[in-house]
């Protein structure tokens, strides 16, 4: 490393400040290390250094690479723990890039103490390159708040609300940058339809459909929204043997509830008909709205 350069400046050493000024000398949850780690890199570089941050754009807001590096992040079911094997008396940064990178974090973790981590993924989403991951922030956060309040069983939750949210979503979706995924989109919105005016839905039934369509679309989002990683290196990180195999695989969970949900047992001419109608008639409307 040149001494004077502060290019050389490594997603270790900046995990090892950044654990530092934690307070815990080795580890914090996910989340919390993606979102400050976002933002401290922007932090370094208005300081002066230059940082490239590793890191892609996936169901949450960003992820950071963390392959060949000192970080490591453990998932344990609904728990995660990121550990940084280096420390600070590990580094060989100059002084001034060391100083370069603990204001940066000091700047970052005073914000997050104000406003937590979820006050930095709002944030974050503010630079998200779609409106649509906006959108559907909005509606997964009112899911979530649902589910704060009731019970995944729960049949008695905000139906209305939860489809001004999807409609909304729609509406922002990059149909002319994603044209692939307009058919699946418009199969989601239907499903969601079906489902949120049978009142025997559970709320946990539409987090989970909800989850299924953006669990393809963030897996193209990972690799299409170009952040310097190439496909390869997002694959090893998420632990995706290959991300087409997996986007077949929620593609599939989508079209098991199309069969169980949209399929019609008796395929008269006058039913099918009546279908074809009903759905027409959601995509004139969305598309309508979208204007």
């Amino acid at each position: 490393m040149s001494s004077e350069d502060p290019s050389n400046i490594e997603l270790g050493d900046v995990a090892a400040i950044l654990f530092d000024e934690f307070g815990r000398s080795s580890t914090m949850d996910a989340k919390t290390f993606h979102k400050t780690t976002y933002f401290i890199e922007k932090k370094i570089n208005d300081y002066g250094g230059d940082f490239v941050l590793p890191y892609f754009w996936y169901k949450f807001g960003t992820m950071t690479l963390t392959q060949n590096s000192p970080v490591t992040i453990q998932y344990d079911e609904e728990e995660s723990e990121v550990l940084c094997s280096k420390r600070t008396s590990d580094l060989s940064l100059t002084a001034q890039q060391e100083d370069i990178i603990r204001n940066a974090t000091q700047d970052v973790l005073e914000v997050h103490n104000d406003i937590g981590t979820e006050g930095l993924t709002e944030t974050m989403y503010e630079e998200a390159p779609y409106d649509a991951q906006r959108k559907y922030r909005k509606l997964d956060d009112f899911i979530q708040w649902q589910l704060y309040k009731k019970d995944e069983s729960e049949t008695s939750f905000e139906r209305d609300e939860i489809h001004r949210y999807v409609n909304e979503f729609i509406d922002a979706f990059p149909e002319n940058e994603y044209p692939q995924y307009v058919n699946e989109l418009y199969l989601w919105y239907d499903l969601l339809s079906n489902r949120l005016n049978d009142s025997e839905t559970t709320l946990g039934d539409i987090e989970e459909l909800v989850e299924i369509f953006w669990s393809i679309f963030t897996l193209e989002l990972a690799v299409n929204i170009d952040t310097g990683l190439s496909k390869e290196e997002v694959q090893r990180e998420l632990g995706i043997g290959d991300l087409v195999n997996r986007k077949q695989y929620f593609r599939n969970e989508l079209h098991e509830q199309e069969r169980k949900y949209l399929y019609i047992e008796d395929e008269s001419p006058h039913l099918v008909e009546a279908a074809d109608t009903v759905m027409a008639s959601q995509l004139d409307f969305t598309e309508v709205s979208a204007d």
